[in-house]
């Protein structure tokens, strides 16, 4: 589970998701265009240290918060065309003097 995203239009901006966060993935940040009011909005800036805790779901009160159900699985390591594995000689080498 990995914060999935936060919705700019329900965040108040008030902080407490930033600090409810273990992991510190949450940041404050300024958004907005030049033209609009900038306020203060969490941002997801850490998410590969995400726990999955939910703490910061938990603590929003404007529901702003979305974390993804799935754990993401990596793939199996295909070596490239071409890699090769060292493979040590058989144990009968060892045996000659």
């Amino acid at each position: 589970m990995a914060i999935e995203r936060i919705d700019f239009d329900l965040c108040d901006g008030c902080w407490v998701c930033v600090d409810s966060c273990p992991a510190d993935v949450l940041r404050m940040a300024q958004v907005g265009e030049a033209w609009e009011t900038k306020g203060w909005k969490a941002i997801i800036a850490y998410p590969q240290d995400c726990h999955g805790c939910k703490l910061c779901v938990q603590d929003c009160h404007v529901n702003a918060i979305t974390v993804s159900q799935s754990v993401p699985v990596p793939k199996p390591f295909q070596p490239h065309k071409g890699f090769m594995f060292f493979q040590p000689p058989d144990a009968t080498w060892a045996s000659k003097t």
